[in-house]
This record gives C-alpha cells, sequence and structure tokens, in this order.
C-alpha cells in the first residue's frame, strides 16, 4: 500500500513539472528515452494540450534548470533505500511544492493567471474522469 502513495506522490509531482513547463521545454526534457522507445506526439498523448505560455528565452532557461533539478532530487529521494514510503512521499511533496513556488515566480503575472486557469480546468477534467478512491 505505501509503495501505491508512493507511486502516485511520484505520478502527481512529474504531472505537475510538465504542466508547468512549455510543450517546447517538455518535449526537449523528454528527448532522453530508453532503446526502441518512440515518443508520443503532443496531438497524440492524452489529456487536455497544456497553454501556451509564450515563455521567454530567459523563462524557458530557467524553467529548464528548476524541472532537472526537481527530476533530479525526486531520483535521489526514490533511490533511497533508507527512507520509508511515508518519508519519500512526504519528500516528494515537499520538492513539488518547491518546484511549484519556484515556476510561479519567474511566471508575469498574465501568464500566471493563464497556467491557474489551466490547472482549474483541467483539475476538473480529472475530476470527472477518475473515480474516488476506495478506502
Amino acid at each position: 500500500m505505501n509503495s501505491k502513495i508512493v507511486r502516485k506522490g511520484v505520478l502527481f509531482a512529474a504531472g505537475v513539472l510538465l504542466a508547468y513547463g512549455s510543450p517546447v521545454l517538455a518535449r526537449a526534457v523528454g528527448n532522453v528515452q530508453e532503446a526502441g522507445q518512440t515518443q508520443t506526439a503532443p496531438a497524440q498523448q492524452n489529456g487536455p494540450a497544456r497553454p501556451d505560455l509564450n515563455l521567454t528565452d530567459d523563462q524557458k532557461a530557467q524553467m529548464k534548470k528548476i524541472h532537472q533539478d526537481a527530476k533530479a532530487q525526486m531520483d535521489a529521494v526514490n533511490s533511497d533505500s533508507s527512507l520509508s514510503a511515508d518519508q519519500k512521499q512526504a519528500k516528494i511533496q515537499g520538492i513539488h511544492r518547491q518546484t511549484h513556488k519556484q515556476v510561479e515566480s519567474i511566471l508575469t503575472p498574465e501568464q500566471k493567471q493563464q497556467q491557474r486557469a489551466w490547472h482549474r480546468a483541467h483539475q476538473g477534467d480529472k475530476s470527472e474522469q477518475e473515480p474516488p478512491p476506495s478506502n
């Protein structure tokens, strides 16, 4: 059961990281693939398209660094065998919050508003598609 919680935390954090990046940035980070693996075109991926925030080159560079740092931190947490599943989940949630704050700090007010509107719409779609968790 704890592995499910950790897995959900990792998937949630990864989803948020991708949601806050521009489509170009997400493709650049996603270009590292295993042998024989193909990358799905954005139009073929499930889920709503991310908004085009018209990031400046400087914002794109900052976003890339934020995402690379967060991924490295999450990889380190996941590979740390001394942590329990609950500890891993807590650390991943902390990384998610930190990443969110860093991303928000580089966006303009208009970009923040556009991102929040997309996020609200996306969360509404997601909650309609997924059944509530059973305890």
